[in-house]
């Protein structure tokens, strides 16, 4: 009888471990999927011609490959960047940790989600709402009473946002198959479209946040996980990271093959303004307005969670809870607002530079870290200095 309860019991553990997982996982990529995950597949998918499969496979390496990596390799660490980061010493990890908040912050994520947010509503807003830096001031009040109400942040994003977006983008990409049309040749070369994609999977700038959403999805996992004697925080953060992965690259293909029937329809249109252009061209007016709703929560699930990371980060690490949480949140919001109003190629930009410099140090980090958890290798700072030293020399030629 014992042994019975037992398995009862181990099973149920199961059952609501899983539960964790898909929710979890379901909120990483709430998290992930927002500006540049929504504009970038689109915008390729319309370029790439007969190269699609090329694009897709660099994309989705860059795009989904290398923030999963960052994932797995942070699991390791038990979610602590901290931990991660202090491998390359105590001032060099502190520098690197401030920097990569500020960058996927209010000096560029979050003021690109803003951007990708008008472009999309724009055809569909009142006038006294085009206005860019009017429209922003809205955006950044709605992320600031969401996260200033510090409600369930995992839960929010899991169970209402990704709902949400799955389903909406899943009738653009169903319908945009179901009315295909003939795709254009084009001019790039398969290896010039691969190298396309790996560049724009790294403006993503998924592997930036990457290290901290694992903080929090492990955070979440670990409040509940406890309870049951069977379950493994570490293994069920992966599970979560694969999750989050799968749907993200799923989605990811859907959007590219899209764009790429309906490439007609998208040329000479800027990044930002292609889902407005492929959701109207395949769903009408109302089909694309529910689109672009849809594409406005991502924006705002995304902008939500780095608000929430660099908020804290900011109240803990830098103000020592000196300054109130409130007021952190305030100057991560307000520097977001001005940002915003450079729009979406004025933050890309200045923000393309740094990034090819710093994804290519943070790949090799993850990999040395990852190596020392399961070789024992010790050896970190020379191959992340190096790397740095490298993408700099070879992107300022």
């Amino acid at each position: 009888m014992s042994t019975e309860i037992n398995a009862t019991l181990l099973k149920s553990d199961i059952n609501k471990g899983n539960k964790i997982v898909i929710t979890t996982g379901m909120a990483l990529f709430a998290m992930f999927f927002g500006a540049g995950n929504i504009v970038f597949p689109l915008f390729l998918g319309a370029n790439s011609g007969q190269n699609i499969i090329e694009s897709a496979l660099g994309f989705l390496l860059a795009g989904v490959g290398v923030p999963f990596l960052g994932l797995m390799a942070t699991s390791l660490y038990q979610g602590d960047y901290h931990l991660f980061f202090n491998r390359l010493g105590k001032w060099p990890a502190f520098l690197m940790i401030t920097f990569l908040m500020i960058i996927i912050g209010p000096l560029a994520a979050m003021p690109r989600t803003e951007a990708t947010t008008f472009n999309a509503l724009l055809p569909f807003l009142p006038d006294f709402l085009k206005n860019n830096s009017i429209f922003s001031l809205c955006y950044c009040g709605i992320v600031f009473l969401l996260a200033y109400r510090e409600t369930k942040v995992v839960s929010i994003l899991g169970l209402i946002l990704s709902p949400i977006k799955i389903v909406s983008f899943s009738i653009l990409v169903f319908l945009g198959l179901l009315f295909s049309e003939v795709p254009l040749e084009s001019n790039y070369t398969s290896w010039q479209s691969f190298q396309l994609a790996i560049g724009h999977g790294y403006n993503t700038m998924d592997l930036l946040a990457t290290f901290f959403y694992c903080a929090v999805a492990f955070k979440a996992i670990e409040q509940t996980a406890h309870q049951y004697p069977t379950a493994n925080s570490t293994t069920m953060t992966i599970k979560a990271c694969i999750l989050g992965a799968l749907i993200t690259g799923a989605v990811y293909i859907g959007f590219m093959i899209v764009a790429y029937t309906h490439a007609s329809a998208l040329q000479g249109l800027k990044e930002e303004q292609m889902i407005s252009a492929i959701s109207y061209a395949v769903l009408g007016k109302l089909g694309g307005l529910f689109v672009c709703v849809a594409v406005s929560f991502a924006c705002v699930a995304t902008a939500l969670a780095l608000a929430e990371v660099c908020s804290a980060y900011l109240y803990k690490e830098i103000f020592k809870e000196r300054l109130s949480k409130r007021n952190c949140l305030l100057i991560v919001i307000i520097t977001t607002y001005l940002i915003s109003n450079l729009g979406f190629q004025g933050i890309m930009h200045f923000s393309m530079p740094i990034l090819n410099v710093v994804y290519p140090a943070l790949i090799v980090l993850c990999i040395m870290n990852i190596l020392h958890k399961w070789k024992g290798i010790k050896m970190v700072k020379f191959p992340v200095l190096f790397t740095i030293l490298a993408s700099a020399f070879i992107s300022f030629l």
